[in-house]
C-alpha cells in the first residue's frame, strides 16, 4: 500500500499540518495535566479558552521556542493530537511525515524534532528545512527567498538544487509584539496583553510613514491600575515593528556577501520572494526596496506558501534537497 504524505510545521506561533490539500492550523500552545505522566487536556484555540479556569494540576506548555522544539514529551502529544484529527489510520498503515524546521539546527535540535515524532508514534519522518518550500515559486536559480514566521526569520539563496547559503534569525512575529506591547507602555502608560499588541500589529501596524491609522485597545493603566481604553495610533507603534524588520533586511543584505559575486547579480535582477505570516505586513515591498535596491514580492497566500511548496515537491518525486 502507498504510503499517505502528511506535512507538519511544529511552528513558534502555530501548528500546522498539510495532508491532500487538508489544511489544520493551530495555535500551538497546550494544556497539561501530569499526575502519572503527561495528559493532553486541551490544545490550540481549546487551551486558550481554558485560560483562568484550570486546576493546580494543570499548566500551559509552548512546547517550541525560537523554532525549536524544546518539550519533545509535550510535542509529541501534540503531534498525535493533530494527527489523529487529520488521519484516519484504519484507512492508511503507512504514513510518510515532513517535518518543517528552521535553517541551520544544530544536531541536538534535530534529534529533538525527530524524537517529538516518535513520542507521538511516527518513524519514517524526514526534516525538510523550510526554505525549500520555496522552489517551486521562484525563478531559477539565484532567488532570496525569506519565511517570516512567529518566532525566526528564515533567509536563503535558492538554486534549483537547493540551499546556497542560508541562514535563521531570531527575529518574528513574536518578538514584535512584544516590542509593541512595550512601547504602548513607554508611551500611554498602560500595559496591555501580547494578544492586544498581535491586534495591533496586524490591524493597523506598517511600514509605511505618516500611517494615519488607530485603534482602541483596553489594558490595565500603570498608575492607578485601573482597566481603560486607550486609541493606540499607527505611527507610535511603527518604531519597534521598523526595528525587527531592519534587522531582517540588514541580514538579508549580510548573507548576500557569502555567495559568489556572479550570483548576487542574479540576486538583483529576481529580487527576493516573501512568505510566512510576518510578510502580511503593510508596506513591506517599499521597504525592503528601500533598503536593498532590490525588488520584493510576497507570496499571495504567505501562511501556507511553505506548506503548499513543499507539497508541490514531493508530489512531483524532487525531494533530493531534504534531509533523509
Amino acid at each position: 500500500m502507498p504510503k499517505m504524505n502528511v506535512i507538519v510545521d511544529m511552528g513558534t506561533s502555530n501548528v500546522s499540518v498539510f495532508c491532500k490539500n487538508l489544511l489544520l492550523r493551530e495555535p500551538n500552545i497546550a494544556l497539561i495535566r501530569r499526575k502519572n505522566g503527561a495528559e493532553l487536556v486541551a490544545f490550540g484555540s481549546d487551551a486558550l479558552n481554558m485560560v483562568g479556569v484550570t486546576d493546580e494540576n494543570c499548566s500551559f506548555i509552548c512546547p517550541v521556542s525560537d523554532g525549536v522544539i524544546v518539550n519533545s514529551e509535550v510535542a509529541g502529544l501534540i503531534i498525535a493530537h493533530c494527527l489523529n484529527k487529520v488521519l484516519s489510520k484504519k484507512l492508511f498503515t503507512a504514513i510518510k511525515i515532513y517535518a518543517v524546521i528552521p535553517c541551520g539546527l544544530s544536531v541536538a535540535e534535530r534529534e529533538s524534532a525527530e524524537a517529538a515524532f516518535y513520542k507521538a508514534g511516527y518513524k519514517d519522518v524526514t526534516l525538510v528545512e523550510s526554505v525549500l518550500g520555496f522552489l517551486p515559486f521562484v525563478d531559477g536559480a539565484g532567488t532570496a527567498v525569506a519565511d517570516i514566521g512567529g518566532g525566526t526569520t528564515e533567509l536563503a539563496v535558492l538554486t534549483d538544487k537547493g540551499i546556497l547559503s542560508g541562514c535563521s534569525l531570531n527575529v518574528g512575529g513574536k518578538e514584535i509584539d512584544r516590542r509593541v506591547k512595550d512601547k504602548v507602555l513607554d508611551i500611554y502608560n498602560l500595559a496591555i496583553s501580547e494578544f492586544a499588541a498581535e491586534k495591533l500589529k496586524t490591524e493597523i501596524g506598517s511600514l509605511y510613514d505618516n500611517n494615519a491609522a488607530s485603534m482602541s485597545v483596553a489594558g490595565r493603566g500603570v498608575l492607578d491600575k485601573s482597566v481603560r481604553r486607550e486609541d493606540i495610533s499607527a505611527e507610535n507603534i511603527k518604531g519597534p515593528i521598523s526595528f525587527c524588520y531592519k534587522k531582517i533586511v540588514d541580514v538579508a543584505e549580510s548573507l548576500f556577501t557569502t555567495i559568489p559575486s556572479g550570483m548576487v547579480r542574479d540576486v538583483a535582477a529576481r529580487g527576493i520572494y516573501f512568505g510566512g505570516g510576518g510578510a502580511a505586513i503593510h508596506g513591506l515591498q517599499d521597504f525592503v526596496t528601500k533598503y536593498l535596491g532590490i525588488n520584493a514580492y510576497i507570496d499571495p497566500e504567505p501562511e501556507t506558501v511553505i506548506l503548499r511548496g513543499i507539497d508541490k515537491l514531493i508530489e512531483s518525486g524532487k525531494t533530493e534537497s531534504f534531509h533523509k
